[in-house]
């Protein structure tokens, strides 16, 4: 039984680091959404919305790892992809409480080729204004669900508070 509780906490503390990243949440609101039931599950559309979050996110990572393969390990780049993984972690997190196979990270193809910083920094402002705008779009089809609301609207806020000010600073 202990371990089963330790594993529990584990998991609530897991919850809560990945989403508190993200925005603030207690670790007893994380320790309700481990312990709630079973979710409805979600209807196609908000299924669909999360299926183009993860694939907007991995957009974004696949980019800047890009960036950080052919111009080295440069800022903003090597901060803003550990936050894209965090971005994917949260969005996991979601595919899993809803019973749902998390898609797999297609790559990029072709590669984007940088010839320089500045190049790569505008690349990097045009995917996090594309990024706010998507949540835009899908938080409308998920709004009937809090925990994707959320997730949604604190992933679009990392976009515009955060990577947007950086990439553009690094233009």
């Amino acid at each position: 039984m202990h371990n089963r509780i330790g594993h529990m906490t584990a998991g609530v503390l897991l919850v809560g680091v990945l989403i508190g990243v993200l925005g603030p949440m207690s670790v007893a609101s994380a320790s309700n959404l481990e312990r709630s039931a079973t979710p409805p599950p979600l209807s196609t559309a908000e299924a669909d919305a999360l299926s183009q979050a993860i694939h907007e996110e991995y957009l974004a990572l696949n980019t800047y790892q890009a960036v950080l393969t052919q111009l080295g390990s440069i800022t903003p780049f090597s901060r803003v992809a550990l936050s894209e993984k965090q971005h994917v972690e949260a969005l996991s997190a979601l595919f899993a409480k809803y019973g749902l196979e998390t898609p797999g990270n297609p790559g990029l193809s072709p590669a984007p080729d940088f010839a320089n910083r500045k190049a790569a920094c505008q690349a990097g402002v045009d995917i996090e204004i594309a990024d706010a705008a998507l949540y835009d779009a899908l938080l409308p089809v998920v709004a009937n669900r809090a925990d994707l609301v959320q997730v949604f609207t604190n992933l679009q806020a990392a976009s515009l508070d955060n990577h947007l000010p950086a990439f553009d600073n690094c233009n």
